[in-house]
């Protein structure tokens, strides 16, 4: 364990209780309701003490973002070693996304705060690179579930793309390490942006329902299925199977991330 001097644990600790105040009041007005100035009097700081832990209020949210980054990451980890198949490993990280949304609604929120540029240019490039690493081990970890499943022979790749379903392994045309690392991204990329943008979009549009989208959840969880089942993904997805699963899942992250940190 990483062994601080009283300066450096006093520091530390200040720095989370600027950090602690200012993720409601970002989540809930957004940039434009913090105010160093507030914090500063909020917790009976010389404004400069503030400045010299962040030295723009945009500096609070990529530190407060790269927080939420690293709970989901935190999710993603225990939902991939969830006894399971690749397949249900992969719908597992999915689920947990949804537990992260729905559960710690404030640091999602302020995640996506910091996609703006103007808030993200002015943020220094030391945060900037552990925000990028968060993000990368996060979908390292969904990566990892795409190879065990091709080591399993669950999901087989051609030169040209994902085999089909009824194709014998003898029909398939070797695919190049480069083919398969290139696919592989592809799959990644695909399901983040179902979730996280559909999730996003649950978050921030109002009209949803005013275009017929009443569960937005069964929508992301089908669509991602029916990304999963094109690609010949196996086990090929079965409603029955996938609802019992996804209430273990469920009870499983949430008891482990938010009833047993509850005060």
């Amino acid at each position: 364990m990483e062994t601080l001097t009283p300066k450096q644990r006093e520091l530390r600790e200040r720095e989370s209780r600027i950090l602690e105040l200012a993720r409601p009041i970002i989540a809930g007005g957004g940039m434009a309701a913090l105010s160093m100035e507030a914090i500063a009097s909020e917790l009976k700081l010389a404004r400069g003490t503030v400045y010299n832990h962040f030295p723009n209020k945009e500096e609070i949210i990529l530190a407060l973002a790269i927080q939420a980054v690293e709970q989901r990451l935190a999710i993603f980890n225990e939902a991939v070693t969830m006894r399971g198949t690749p397949r249900e490993r992969v719908a597992a990280i999915g689920i947990g996304c949804e537990i992260f949304a729905d559960h710690f609604p404030e640091l999602f929120r302020v995640e996506y705060i910091i996609r703006h540029d103007l808030v993200w240019e002015k943020t220094s490039s030391r945060r900037q690179s552990l925000l990028r690493s968060c993000e990368g081990r996060c979908m390292h970890t969904v990566a990892g579930v795409v190879r065990d499943a091709i080591a399993n022979g669950d999901l087989q790749f051609t030169a040209h793309g994902p085999a089909k379903v009824s194709a014998r392994r003898s029909q398939l045309e070797t695919a190049s390490q480069h083919d398969v690392s290139s696919q592989i991204e592809d799959i990644v990329f695909g399901l983040w942006s179902l979730v996280y943008g559909s999730l996003l979009l649950e978050m921030t549009s109002p009209s949803l329902a005013d275009i017929g989208i009443v569960d937005s959840r069964r929508a992301i969880r089908r669509n991602c299925n029916a990304l999963l089942d094109g690609l010949g993904w196996q086990p090929l997805y079965c409603p029955d199977a996938y609802a019992k699963w996804a209430a273990h899942v469920s009870q499983t992250l949430v008891t482990r991330f938010v009833t047993l940190e509850s005060p």
